[in-house]
């Protein structure tokens, strides 16, 4: 089974990135996973792993987009192909990611406890996970049918 963790490929993209004369290049949590700088200019990188050899299906975070459109020029989806103990990187701009990406359904995660816990004292355990509520849903719902097709 291969490893889904996307650390070597981040550590394989910081090697690019000097390759390519980027400078200061640090894996961070946010705004993207690799900040880095060429010419004064700070670029971010969201890195995005796959081992599949014909199509990648995958997920961009709500931050992660925010993040892009405000940096349209300076944001990249990078696509790290697994290749043995290589990576081929392809990088995307948002308006060029935009054209592979589509926004299903909304979700509503659960979390139920299932041994030693009572029911009602359900804890959310993401912090930035907002906490289902019927006005909630119908807001979600709203923009949904506003935004679709």
């Amino acid at each position: 089974m291969k490893n889904k963790s996307d650390k070597l490929a981040k550590e394989a993209f910081v090697l690019y990135l000097v390759k390519e004369g980027y400078s200061d290049i640090k894996i961070v949590k946010a705004p993207a996973d690799i900040v880095a700088f060429k010419d004064s200019v700070k670029y971010y990188f969201e890195i995005k792993k796959t081992a599949a050899e014909n199509e990648y299906f995958g997920a961009a975070t709500l931050t992660e987009w925010r993040a892009a459109y405000s940096n349209p020029d300076t944001y990249f989806f990078v696509i790290c192909v697994e290749k043995g103990q290589t990576f081929d990187f392809i990088l995307y701009s948002p308006e060029e990611f935009e054209k592979f990406s589509t926004i299903p359904p909304f979700k509503i995660f659960f979390n139920v406890p299932l041994k030693g816990s009572d029911k009602a004292s359900s804890i959310r355990k993401n912090k930035s996970a907002i906490r289902l509520s019927k006005e909630k849903l119908n807001k979600l719902d709203e923009i949904y049918t506003v935004i679709k097709d």
